[in-house]
């Protein structure tokens, strides 16, 4: 029986590694489109999860690749706006 159990589960003979690098394609393809604000909103909202006394380790886990995947597209989309205000300021000085 405990057999039976176990070859249903659809993660049978998968580690966890493999289900989290499975995860991970699809949370950067949708935090790609998300504006700076709003992964801000979305980090915010784990970090309070995360607080939670009755979140189980998968949960951790999970919250915490999504929250590392949200925080480097912050710091792109903040490198980004800052690569763009620098070129501002150089032509503007440069008016000649």
């Amino acid at each position: 029986m405990l057999d039976k159990n176990l070859s249903s589960n659809k993660n049978f003979g998968s580690t966890k590694k493999d289900v989290n690098e499975n995860n991970i394609k699809p949370w950067k393809k949708e935090i790609e489109a998300l504006s700076y604000e709003d992964s801000i909103e979305l980090l915010e909202s784990i970090l309070v999860n995360l607080q939670d006394d009755n979140i189980s380790l998968d949960n951790i886990q999970n919250h915490y690749i999504r929250g590392n995947i949200l925080l480097n597209h912050c710091q792109n989309l903040l490198e980004n706006v800052e690569q763009e205000v620098q070129e501002i300021s150089i032509e503007k000085l440069n008016f000649d």
